[in-house]
């Protein structure tokens, strides 16, 4: 007797957003999400448990695919939070829009 397997196609549990965010396909889910958990010492079904819709064939296919791509993944990663890192500073260094700088003048009078 002879399996037939139905080969794992990547692209059926990812989608790209943009020209370089990895996210779970039908979820605002970052491959960065299952990755950070699994680091933590997190098991797949804890992971699971974290993030309820996501099915744990979805978390071992990631788990699988950040496995045997680590050094990219990883790379990805860290380009991610660097990215995020930078728009928190710029969203710090802007001004406050009226209605953020109304309320603030208010709390500074209640003090």
């Amino acid at each position: 007797m002879r399996l037939k397997l139905n080969p794992l196609n990547f692209q059926d549990y990812f989608e790209t957003i943009g020209t370089n965010i990895l996210r779970l396909k039908g979820f605002r889910i970052g491959i960065e999400h299952i990755v950070g958990r699994y680091n933590e010492g997190y098991a797949p079904e804890q992971i699971a448990q974290e993030f309820p819709g996501v099915s744990l064939e979805i978390i071992y296919v990631a788990l699988t695919c950040y496995l045997h791509n680590k050094k990219e993944i990883d790379y990805y990663i860290k380009q991610r939070m660097l990215w995020t890192e930078e728009q928190i500073k710029k969203d710090d260094e802007k001004e406050p829009i009226p209605v953020v700088q109304r309320l603030r003048a208010l709390k500074e009078k209640s003090i």
